[in-house]
C-alpha cells in the first residue's frame, strides 16, 4: 500500500512539472487599425541558424483584440511583424503581457521591390509592465550600453586602454545590481565580456575561457551568443590555419567525422569541453557553408553525423535547423514549398505541378522590369509549353488587378498571389523582381536563380534537356 501511495505520488508531482514546465505565457491587446489580419508572434529557432518560427498566431477580431497563448520554458527573444514595424519584446514563462501596438502602416509596393528594405525595429508598448519587468530594465540597459559605445568609438578602437573599461561596467552596472533576474544578469555578464573583448581583453582564448569554458551555455540568452557568435565566428576556416588545428580540414573534407574535429580541437586547451566543443563545431560548420573553404557535401555529412549522434539533444535540432536554411532554396535541393491562391481563390501546390518543369517567377506589375520580362516570357511559353510549365507569383496586393493585367496582354499561364504566404520571398532569398526558378519534375531546384527570358534562359534550358539525354542513353 505505501508502494502505491508512492507511485501514485510520484504520478502527480512527474504532471506537476510537466504542466509547470508547459506554463502558458499571454500576449494580448487592442487595436482596431488591425481588425480581420493574422497576427504572428516569432521567435528564433536558435540563435546559430537564426530560423524564424512561428510561436502563436491570432486573428484580431471585430472589436481589435486579438491574444497570443505561448508555452514557455524559459525566457525568449521575440518579436512581431507588423508593416513597416518590427516590434520586439522579450517573454518570460507564466507571464500575461497587455500590449500597445503602433498604428498599422502597410509596406508600400515600393518596400517589397527594395532589397534593401529592412523594417523599422520598435520595443513592443507595454501597458501593464513594472519597473521590475525585463523589458523595462533591458532597455534601460541598452541606452546606457550603446550611448556608451557611441560616444568613445574612438577610445574603444584607437586607444582602448583610456577607455577606463573597467570603471565604466562598474558604473553601468549600480543600477541593476539589485535586479534578481537571471537572463538579464548574464545578458550584462556577456555585453560587459564583449566591451572587454574589443578594449583591453582582444585575445579570445582568454575570453573562451573566461566566459565559455566550463560555463552553462546559455542558448536563449541574446548576449551570451551575439558574443560567441562573434568569438567564433568562421572558426573551422581559422582553426584550420593554425599549427594546432591544420588536421581539422581533413576531419571534415575527407574523414567527415565531428568525432575527430572534437579530437583536434582539444590542442587547443581552453576546448577541452564536451558540450562546448559541439557549439563550436555547430557554429564553424554553419559559417563555412558562405566562406566556401570546405566542401558542401562533406559539411552535409557532417552536419548529418551530429543530427544522428551529437551527445546534447538540443544540438541535434541546431544542426538540423542549420542543414535546413544552407540547403533552402539551393539548387539540387528540394523547392520550398508553397500553398497559393489564384485569382479565383483556387489553391495551388508545388505538388500539382509534379511530372513537369516549371519556370517559377517572382513579378510585380508596378515593376518595369518585370513587365518587359513577362512580354519575353509570353513568347518563350507560347514556343515551349510542352517542354516546361510557367508559374508566376505576384507580390502585388490585389490579385484581381494583375490577372486583368495578364488576360489584357494574352498571358495564360498560372498567376498566384503571395499574399498568405509571404515568406516564400526569404524561403526562396529573392533578392530583386522579377526572379526565376527552375524546378525538376520531381519538385527540386534544378537553377535557383535561374536566368530570365532576356538572359537566354531558352539556351540554358536546351543545354538541360541535351544532358538529360546523354545521361539516359547512357
Amino acid at each position: 500500500m505505501i508502494r502505491l501511495v508512492f507511485f501514485i505520488g510520484f504520478v502527480f508531482s512527474f504532471l506537476n512539472i510537466a504542466l509547470a514546465q508547459k506554463a502558458i505565457t499571454k500576449l494580448s491587446g487592442v487595436n482596431k487599425t488591425y481588425i480581420g489580419q493574422t497576427l504572428k508572434v516569432l521567435t528564433y529557432s536558435d540563435l546559430i541558424s537564426n530560423n524564424l518560427i512561428v510561436l502563436d498566431s491570432a486573428i484580431v477580431d471585430q472589436q481589435g483584440f486579438f491574444e497570443f497563448q505561448i508555452p514557455l520554458e524559459q525566457t525568449v527573444f521575440a518579436s512581431l511583424p507588423l508593416g513597416i514595424f518590427l516590434s520586439v519584446i522579450y517573454l518570460e514563462p507564466r507571464s500575461d503581457y497587455e500590449v500597445v501596438l503602433p498604428d498599422f502602416q502597410p509596406k508600400s509596393q515600393v518596400d517589397f521591390l527594395n532589397p534593401f528594405f529592412k523594417p523599422v525595429e520598435i520595443y513592443l508598448g507595454l501597458k501593464n509592465a513594472d519597473t521590475l519587468d525585463l523589458n523595462f530594465q533591458l532597455a534601460n540597459f541598452n541606452e546606457t550600453y550603446h550611448n556608451y559605445l557611441d560616444n568613445n568609438y574612438y577610445y574603444i578602437v584607437k586607444n582602448p586602454l583610456k577607455a577606463n573599461i573597467d570603471s565604466v561596467i562598474e558604473t553601468m552596472e549600480q543600477p541593476f545590481i539589485s535586479v534578481n533576474n537571471t537572463y538579464f544578469y548574464n545578458y550584462r555578464k556577456y555585453s560587459y565580456g564583449w566591451l572587454k573583448y574589443i578594449t583591453i581583453l582582444r585575445d579570445s582564448r582568454y575570453l573562451i575561457r573566461e566566459y565559455f569554458n566550463n560555463q552553462p551555455i546559455q542558448y536563449t540568452n541574446s548576449a551570451y551568443m551575439d558574443l560567441f557568435n562573434q568569438v567564433f565566428a568562421n572558426y573551422l576556416s581559422f582553426y584550420s590555419n593554425t599549427s594546432e588545428g591544420q588536421r581539422v580540414f581533413s576531419d571534415i573534407a575527407y574523414a567527415k567525422s565531428p568525432t575527430y574535429a572534437y579530437q583536434t580541437f582539444e590542442n587547443n586547451m581552453v576546448l577541452m569541453n564536451d558540450t562546448l566543443q559541439e557549439m563550436v563545431l555547430l557554429k564553424g560548420l554553419h559559417d563555412a557553408f558562405y566562406s566556401n573553404d570546405f566542401p558542401v557535401q562533406s559539411m552535409i555529412i557532417t552536419l548529418d553525423s551530429m543530427i544522428c549522434c551529437a551527445k546534447v539533444s538540443y544540438h541535434k535540432e541546431i544542426a538540423a535547423n542549420i542543414k535546413k536554411k544552407v540547403l533552402q532554396g539551393k539548387s539540387g535541393f528540394q523547392a520550398p514549398q508553397f500553398q497559393l491562391f489564384n485569382s479565383k481563390g483556387i489553391m495551388r501546390k508545388n505538388s500539382d505541378y509534379l511530372t513537369h518543369y516549371v519556370y517559377l517567377n517572382f513579378i510585380s506589375i508596378d515593376s518595369y522590369t518585370c513587365r518587359e520580362e513577362l512580354e519575353l516570357l509570353k513568347a518563350l511559353y507560347e514556343k515551349h509549353k510542352s517542354d516546361f510549365k510557367v508559374v508566376s507569383i505576384s507580390i502585388d496586393e490585389n490579385i484581381t488587378e494583375v490577372q486583368k493585367y495578364f488576360n489584357e496582354h494574352g498571358y495564360v499561364w498560372d498567376l498566384l498571389s503571395f499574399t498568405n504566404q509571404k515568406e516564400l520571398i526569404d524561403l526562396y532569398k529573392v533578392k530583386a523582381f522579377p526572379s526565376f526558378y527552375l524546378i525538376n519534375p520531381e519538385g527540386n531546384l534544378v537553377l535557383s536563380p535561374a536566368n530570365s527570358p532576356s538572359e537566354n534562359f531558352e539556351w540554358y534550358f536546351f543545354k538541360l534537356m541535351q544532358s538529360n539525354k546523354r545521361s539516359q542513353n547512357r
